[in-house]
């Protein structure tokens, strides 16, 4: 039943996004997630986007998510791999996915990102008010983590990771 969900969820995530086949460089960066040490630092921001989203989680009557280390290595790759395409995606949510189901033995995996948001009140309004976003925000989860990215030009890539 776990990798039932798993597999659905991958399913979804590939019918409501355009995903490129070229995964050398997020490819490369999970190598390099899967020999980081596990114990992070995250910023200001990253910590700010936490606490709006479990603010507005237990204002609709759910649990507060727990920051994952695991998953903020996920989420620091995947921003490193949109800024390096110039593009906000969805790509390669498999495998962030089925690594997170192997690492952090998670049996349900979703993401928000966003992009061009200057602070956690914008990102978590944007979340909020796109269906499918919300829908993920409000979900069944236990453990998240935040990546929060500027680019060269100081345009900010956000990717959370949810999972349960």
């Amino acid at each position: 039943m776990v990798r039932f969900n798993i597999l659905i969820l991958i399913a979804l995530a590939t019918l409501m996004t355009s995903c490129s086949t070229s995964t050398t460089e997020e490819d490369d960066l999970y190598k390099a997630v899967a020999t980081t040490n596990k114990e992070v630092t995250i910023s200001a921001i990253e910590q700010e986007v936490i606490d709006v989203v479990n603010d507005y989680r237990v204002s609709v009557g759910l649990n507060a998510v727990e920051f994952s280390s695991v998953a903020y290595g996920y989420a620091n790759a995947h921003n490193e791999y949109m800024i390096s395409e110039g593009i906000i995606s969805h790509d390669n949510f498999d495998k962030r996915a089925s690594k997170l189901s192997e690492e952090a033995n998670a049996d349900f995996v979703s993401e928000n990102l966003g992009m061009d948001y200057t602070n956690a009140n914008d990102i978590l309004e944007a979340w909020k008010n796109s269906p499918t976003h919300k829908k993920v925000m409000e979900g069944n989860f236990n453990y998240t983590a935040v990546s929060v990215t500027a680019d060269e030009n100081g345009v900010l890539y956000f990717t959370q990771l949810f999972f349960q």
